[in-house]
Formats: C-alpha cells, structure tokens, sequence
C-alpha cells in the first residue's frame, strides 16, 4: 500500500518592481520565516510571507532565475538562527 503525503510546498506569487515573481517554499521554511516575523500561530501566513518576500527581494536585477536564488538567500539568512528553529519546533508541543 502506497502512503500519500500531503503537499508541503507553499506556492506564493511575489510582486517585486510591478512584476510577478512565482516561488515554491517548503512548509517548514514558511513556518520558520512566519516565527520570524512574530506571525499568529494556526493562522494563514500565505499573504504576509508574500508581502515581506516581495518587499525584501527589490529591485528586480536581471532574470526570473536569478531572482529566485535571490529570495532563496534572503530566507536562508533570516531563518538560519538555532534559538528560532528551537522556538519553531517547541511550538508544536
């Protein structure tokens, strides 16, 4: 018997200088980044993820590709931080 799992992507559309920018992030990442930015918990984070992702990856430089990476470093940089992922985890509980 074959176990299906449940999506774990979260499809947002960013807006960055007036253009649409389509990225997926994984459920654990937008949750980190939700206890980032002091989100309620058991609340729909989609539309506030995606104004702050929008925001913090101006201006537009170059392709699609490129902004990708971009928005993909900057959530690196602002989940990478022990106490948070701590927090994230204890929240569960």
């Amino acid at each position: 018997m074959r176990r299906r799992f449940c999506q774990t992507e979260m499809k947002l559309e960013l807006s960055i200088d007036s253009k649409p920018l389509d990225i997926e992030i994984d459920d654990v990442v937008a949750g980190l980044l939700a206890v980032r930015l002091d989100l309620p918990a058991n609340a729909d984070h989609q539309a506030a993820l995606v104004r702050y992702l929008s925001e913090k990856g101006a201006p537009w430089i170059l392709d699609e590709d490129h902004m990708r990476r971009r928005i993909l470093r900057r959530l690196i940089l602002d989940i990478a931080d022990p106490a948070l992922v701590i927090r994230h985890l204890m929240a569960d509980e």
